[in-house]
């Protein structure tokens, strides 16, 4: 009678365990996706249970979801297969280590980038408490996780990951808030001096920045998508008097409405509006937003 294989002994599985994707190429089909059970974490080391075996120091790609007793986090990065062994018939046990070379070697995460809205990210509004965004996420990750055949995406998946690990922590929240607050400053001033607030041109880019602002603040807060007259002010970069006439044209074509408190709220009808001269951006060049102008401009 043969003698079993030491290495051959199934290994015991502690209860639950965490379903993980191992991926051999991110580049690759579904085919180089491995399904696996994270069996343990130990300073940074994975111990998983597969049913196909991996060379030692091949470097793979691990995303998933772990359950703590804090709940469910996400876990996603570069590994190197430290050992993987035989642990019964059809299964192999393996030790992932972070690749540190490869880790640091990364381009920085896209939160140094000057566009990046996390909250946009998960589609939730920048008021969102944490059991909404955790919910959030659950929903999304699923949907984009690599190993779903139908909607799995490799760089949403990756996006959700990152929003849902910056807006979780107090501290790395506080600080996108600030950032976000700072960049929307910048991002809808549409004059850099006094006299680019006047002349035609100037009054078309006046209403289409008043537009583009409600209407992200709709899209963005559905509960509260009012702005008052100082925050198209400070946004646009124009002054309080020369925006009167914008505010006249646009509640007169029915696209705003004055609310309370003198504070605007984009209509359906500005919707529309506004998401059609979008589509036609490039096509009809009377819609587009002319770049501002540092002189004065003729009618």
């Amino acid at each position: 009678m043969p003698i079993a294989s030491a290495e051959a002994q199934p290994i015991q599985i502690p209860h639950p365990v965490s379903q993980i994707t191992v991926i051999l190429d991110a580049g690759a089909g579904p085919s180089s996706r491995l399904r696996g059970s994270l069996i343990s974490q130990v300073d940074g080391v994975l111990k998983v249970l597969l049913t196909t075996a991996v060379g030692s120091g091949v470097q793979v790609g691990v995303a998933g979801e772990v359950e703590t007793p804090d709940g469910i986090l996400p876990l996603r990065g570069k590994y190197r297969v430290r050992s993987c062994r035989l642990a019964g018939i059809g299964k192999y046990h393996a030790e992932l280590e972070p690749d540190v070379e490869q880790e640091q070697a990364a381009p920085a995460p896209s939160s140094d980038g000057e566009d990046v809205d996390y909250y946009e990210i998960l589609q939730v509004s920048r008021a969102a408490d944490t059991d909404t965004i955790r919910r959030v996420f659950h929903v999304l990750a699923q949907r984009y996780h690599p190993d779903n055949k139908e909607t799995g995406n490799d760089e949403k998946f990756r996006q959700v990951v990152e929003a849902n690990t910056i807006l979780s922590e107090p501290e790395k929240r506080a600080a996108h808030d600030v950032k976000l607050a700072q960049s929307d400053k910048t991002r809808y001033k549409i004059f850099d001096s006094l006299q680019s607030t006047q002349g035609v041109q100037a009054e078309l880019r006046k209403r289409k920045g008043i537009l583009r602002l409600l209407y992200a603040k709709r899209l963005a807060e559905p509960h509260s998508p009012f702005m008052k007259v100082r925050d198209f002010c400070e946004m646009l970069g124009c002054p309080m008097e020369h925006l009167e006439f914008a505010l006249w044209f646009l509640r007169e074509s029915k696209f705003v409405i004055r609310a309370d408190n003198n504070r605007f709220e984009i209509t359906r009808l500005g919707v529309e509006t506004f998401e059609a001269e979008e589509v036609n951006y490039g096509k009809k060049q009377y819609l587009k937003l002319p770049a501002a102008s540092g002189g004065s401009e003729s009618e």
